[in-house]
């Protein structure tokens, strides 16, 4: 037979594709079988590697424990494509060509029918049926004969991986955005797959007008401080282990009601009603709606309580499907991470795919009831951030979101577990096709339109997840060519995890109850004491005494030289990141937040 795969220097992305098929063909014409179209036995191939819980759910395990985004290139044209990831593609090839036959699953990403609509097309080595099993479970039903928008390679080997090139680090991931395809080698976690799919899906939204967001999406009517109800079209944007699904598939019940009635006073359901979960991850928006991504969720389970009633439903329930998730003594699923090990620290980023209508809270349609109507980021800190702030400024809006700043979790990856980042748009790994500026200034200019209308987007800057002042020391740090002053918080061990020493930090349910009487119209505030109107502070949150208030507030522990001196420094850091991750904002948005 003749030689299928081309040689080194004649591998392109669309050779790539091209023999991709001919190795089909090939096989087919030999009468092997080469594909295993959508098998309907992919569950019980599945399960033959994973483990039954006791209340019917299964589980897997994945070789690594979080997605490989150092791993991941981006190749955006031909000419960029270098010997290595060259080398990649054809030890792809390579295996494809020997390998028995590909599962091979479809599915729409965004609803069915809507602008948002992409054709996904997953390739999975055989040997990882429950990968195929999972993310299939996820997505929309699509017709396995169409073409597709997209297609992922899956296939977790090692194949002597190259380097990145000019790197040190394994090169396992390639993107190809205008060849609408991505290649993942080495890793089994099933974030990859979902995260490849989702970056593809990011570029098809702007493509038809809109903006792809890394961000959960819910809605409830709720009854206004004048007595009447209004529809909360919510989406909440952030890094995974931020609360991203904590607060987009959080809803208010009879049960946890009780919980705030003794801390509060205050019975949220005297003011809710209608709540739905839409989609807890990636989003697109547009002007006049939002629309989900997926079906279902694919969500960190990791610390998960009953209080959290929507999300404990879904993921106790026997229809979960489960990763890196550990067990009790009775054989049930345990959220609590202190069994599992990873690199002998304990399990920080179990995952969990559920059902929505599990939650009890979804109405089966992915798509909001609206326009986008309050947007909150959870954008965590150490240094200057209140628990909670409004901004009333678009372009300081647009500012937070190009910075995406963050503190690194280990669900992110294990060198970057607290410190502080900056992500642009929270988002970044996911975002290819256009650069990340593209999107920040297209939600820029809705952000502009809908305040110039007089129906303006609500947007919050939360500090959930981080503290209100913890301890630091101030040290110089190399920003490119420059060596600043900036603070550095003091971070000591626990349990293998570096954590931040002292500060405070709110409560879910103190978010939630801000939430609620955000939305209601009340809270009282003030100017920020160094942006003035532009940014917002609460000083007045019905439910939530004045002492606790000022616990929460940094200026309760710091005098305004060092809060001023702090703030200088993250925006001078920031700067630094916004020149590498957004650069060419207009102006108005990168000096947004000087003073």
């Amino acid at each position: 037979m003749p030689k299928i795969i081309p040689p080194l220097e004649e591998i392109t992305p669309q050779s790539f594709k091209e023999t991709f098929h001919r190795i089909l063909e090939v096989k087919k014409r030999a009468g092997l079988t080469p594909i295993l179209d959508n098998p309907p036995d992919l569950f019980d191939r599945a399960k033959l590697y994973g483990i039954q819980y006791r209340n019917g759910s299964w589980n897997w395990a994945s070789n690594i424990w979080s997605r490989s985004a150092k791993n991941t290139v981006v190749i955006e044209r031909d000419e960029d494509l270098k010997e290595e990831h060259k080398l990649l593609l054809m030890r792809v090839l390579e295996h494809i060509l020997a390998q028995g036959p590909l599962i091979k699953v479809d599915g729409y990403v965004g609803k069915p029918g809507t602008k948002a609509q992409m054709h996904a097309r997953v390739y999975v080595d055989p040997q990882f049926p429950d990968l195929a099993y999972r993310w299939k479970q996820l997505v929309f039903e699509a017709p396995p004969d169409e073409d597709p928008d997209i297609e992922v390679f899956m296939i977790p080997h090692y194949l002597g991986n190259p380097n990145i090139p000019g790197t040190d680090r394994m090169l396992m991931v390639m993107r190809f955005p205008h060849h609408y395809f991505t290649v993942i080698t080495v890793s089994s976690y099933q974030g990859e797959v979902k995260k490849a799919v989702l970056t593809h899906w990011i570029f098809h939204v702007y493509k038809r007008g809109g903006t792809g967001e890394h961000a959960s999406l819910r809605e409830f009517s709720v009854k206004t401080v004048e007595g009447e109800w209004k529809r909360i079209v919510m989406a909440v944007w952030g890094l995974t282990g931020t609360g991203k699904s904590t607060h987009g598939l959080y809803v208010w019940t009879p049960d946890n009601s009780k919980k705030y009635v003794e801390e509060f006073g205050i019975n949220p359901l005297d003011y809710v009603k209608d709540q739905v979960i839409k989609n807890d991850d990636i989003v697109a928006i547009f002007e006049d709606r939002v629309i989900g991504s997926e079906k279902g969720s694919w969500t960190k389970t990791e610390d998960l309580t009953p209080e959290q009633e929507a999300m404990w439903k879904a993921a106790m329930s026997p229809h979960a499907l489960h990763e890196n998730t550990e067990f009790d003594g009775n054989g049930y699923p345990s959220f609590k991470g202190e069994l599992f090990q990873y690199f002998g620290v304990l399990n920080k980023n179990s995952r969990s795919v559920l059902r929505l209508e599990d939650t009890g809270y979804f109405d089966g349609d992915v798509e909001s009831s609206g326009p986008l109507n309050t947007a909150i980021f959870l954008s965590p800190g150490y240094f200057t951030e209140w628990a909670w702030m409004k901004i009333e400024d678009p372009a300081l809006a647009a500012k937070a979101l190009a910075d995406g700043r963050t503190i690194g979790h280990p669900a992110q990856s294990r060198e970057v577990v607290g410190r502080i980042r900056y992500v642009a748009r929270f988002a970044q790994p996911f975002t290819m096709g256009v650069s990340n500026t593209d999107h920040v200034v297209r939600f820029y200019e809705y952000l502009k339109r809908r305040k110039e209308r007089g129906d303006p987007i609500d947007v919050y800057l939360f500090n959930n997840t981080g503290r209100i002042i913890a301890k630091y020391r101030w040290t110089e740090v190399k920003l490119g060519d420059r060596v600043v002053e900036a603070p550095e918080p003091i971070l000591v061990e626990k349990d293998g995890v570096p954590k931040a020493v002292g500060g405070e930090r709110p409560t879910i349910e103190e978010t939630e109850l801000f939430i609620l009487q955000a939305v209601r119209g009340a809270v009282r505030y003030k100017p920020h004491p160094v942006w003035g109107e532009k940014v917002l502070v609460p000083v007045e949150v019905p439910g939530i005494g004045e002492e606790r208030l000022k616990q929460l507030d940094p200026t309760s522990y710091l005098d305004m030289s060092e809060f001023r001196r702090l703030l200088r420094a993250q925006i001078e850091v920031s700067k630094y990141w916004l020149d590498k991750n957004c650069p060419g904002l207009p102006r108005e948005i990168y000096e947004a937040m000087d003073f």
